[in-house]
């Protein structure tokens, strides 16, 4: 009988795969032939953040190790010198900038003409990510139009100078993916009418910050949308941009003539696309089916409602209504008893009556992020709890369970909550509440699950509770809600132990 470490490297890098960096820093230690198999998966997807000048990893460590390298983040506080490292595996990259980024000593201190001659030197990249908050010059996207033959996706952030705009969308024109959040064009609307975008497969555009002034700069996403008409792979359209309607009537028209016959999956955040038009865009799709469906905002009218549960609550892998009024208790319970190919679904919220009430039990069993809050209304008899914690218990692919009233914060208008749901009592969490009566521990189950979220202000959960999910959810990384049951100093320190040990992080 083999052995473990009998098998070749090329099983090893296959399971590496599938472990996370806790589990390979572990495996990385046991001998040196784990080390020398799994350190370059440790290596391969590389983040860089510099907070000081000697806190960063050290670039001639970085350089000796760049031939493991495939895909990096650079922070904006990065200096020239990790601009001249040479990745020869590299197809990803993202230049990213977090909100605390532009108080450090080191921001931005790279050139333009430093990240030109990175492009210049790797040029396998697939895909680019650019969050950085200066410009990218014309001759970057000079050298990405010439030199980057395997481009497929961009995502952006940021603004194209006048100079640079018309090879900024020549290179736009030959991608599979755009991504563009709050991108800033010059204020003279580019010309798009030579472009194709053939290759196009996902279209997001987000503008969630204020316009400038002059109003002919918001009227780029529809123009570029007129245009990618003609990509007839287009899978993916997503639209949220404050300030401009949706194209409702273009989009239509669209389908209705024969183009988009890909596309099944579909976001939309305009608050005004009514009811009506909404209904017959996924009325009209081509594809006759619709595997993903988000609607960040506005009202899920009950046109749309009924054209989702009549023709693809057999097709939905992803739904996200959680930030949009109209969503009922009784909508999230036919969803989830309906929707059998569910793998993602983000909702307001369900009550314990309408789970237990049900004549059919819940058919998404694929599961793996649940985000729902769970509501419990005056009346509710003391044996439901139990039961809602085993039809939970079915759910065994879980990743994320978030049961908080509202995960999105800021992000749900107050008017969009249903009237009282913020006053609801929330599930009780809590071990031990009675020897007969079944609590959380029926989620022993939920051996896959990696996120837990919960109401920390509604309900005290303590040692019991921690000690719990550290031994029985062997995959958690994060616990948001706290256990505030835990006080004195040397319980803190025991839970500091706990958490430590098992590696996860805890948000109060």
């Amino acid at each position: 009988m083999k052995m473990i470490l009998d098998l070749p490297d090329e099983i090893y890098v296959l399971i590496a795969e599938n472990l996370n960096t806790r589990v390979i820093y572990s495996c990385v230690r046991v001998c040196r032939s784990f080390y020398s198999s799994f350190i370059p998966r440790l290596w391969s997807d590389l983040s860089i953040k510099q907070y000081r000048h000697d806190d960063a990893i050290d670039p001639a460590i970085v350089r000796t190790n760049a031939h493991r390298v495939e895909s990096v983040n650079y922070s904006s506080t990065l200096v020239e010198e990790y601009y001249t490292i040479i990745y020869p595996r590299l197809h990803t990259i993202r230049l990213d900038t977090l909100r605390t980024d532009e108080r450090e000593p080191t921001y931005l201190q790279v050139t333009p003409p430093q990240k030109v001659q990175f492009a210049r030197h790797h040029p396998t990249i697939r895909k680019l990510t650019s969050y950085h908050k200066d410009t990218l010059p014309k001759e970057f996207w000079e050298v990405v139009e010439t030199e980057w033959k395997e481009l497929e996706s961009l995502e952006m952030s940021g603004v194209v100078d006048a100079d640079a705009v018309n090879t900024f969308w020549r290179v736009c024109d030959r991608l599979q993916n755009l991504y563009f959040s709050d991108l800033n064009l010059p204020e003279t609307l580019p010309d798009l009418s030579t472009l194709s975008f053939r290759r196009l497969r996902n279209l997001k555009v987000i503008k969630k910050y204020h316009w400038p002034k002059n109003l002919s700069h918001q009227l780029w996403p529809v123009q570029l949308l007129e245009q990618v008409k003609r990509s007839d792979k287009l899978r993916r359209l997503s639209w949220d941009v404050d300030g401009l309607a949706f194209p409702a009537r273009m989009v239509l028209e669209a389908l209705e003539e024969g183009y988009w016959e890909e596309l099944c999956e579909f976001s939309i955040g305009d608050k005004c696309c009514s009811d009506q038009n909404l209904a017959a865009i996924l009325g009209a799709l081509t594809s006759r089916r619709l595997t993903c469906f988000e609607l960040m905002s506005g009202k899920l009218g009950p046109l749309t409602y009924r054209c989702l549960q009549g023709r693809y609550f057999g097709h939905l892998r992803d739904l996200t209504i959680a930030r949009c009024g109209g969503v009922t208790s009784a909508m999230v319970q036919e969803i989830m008893v309906g929707c059998v190919h569910l793998v993602g679904l983000d909702a307001p919220h369900i009550f314990v009556q309408d789970i237990v009430r049900a004549t059919k039990p819940w058919g998404c069993l694929r599961l793996q992020s649940l985000v729902v809050y769970i509501a419990k209304q005056a009346g509710d008899e003391p044996g439901w709890d139990g039961q809602v914690f085993e039809q939970i218990s079915k759910l065994r692919r879980l990743h994320i369970l978030d049961v908080q009233r509202d995960p999105h914060y800021s992000y749900l208008d107050e008017e969009t909550r249903p009237d009282g749901i913020m006053t609801l009592e929330t599930l009780d969490y809590r071990l031990n509440r009675g020897a007969v009566e079944k609590d959380i521990r029926c989620w022993s189950s939920l051996v896959q699950l990696r996120e837990f979220s919960f109401d920390g202000d509604r309900q005290t959960l303590g040692m019991d509770e921690l000690v719990w999910m550290a031994e029985h959810w062997r995959d958690l990384w994060c616990v948001t809600g706290g256990f505030r049951g835990i006080q004195g100093d040397d319980n803190c320190a025991k839970r500091d132990r706990i958490v430590r040990q098992a590696g996860i992080w805890v948000y109060d």
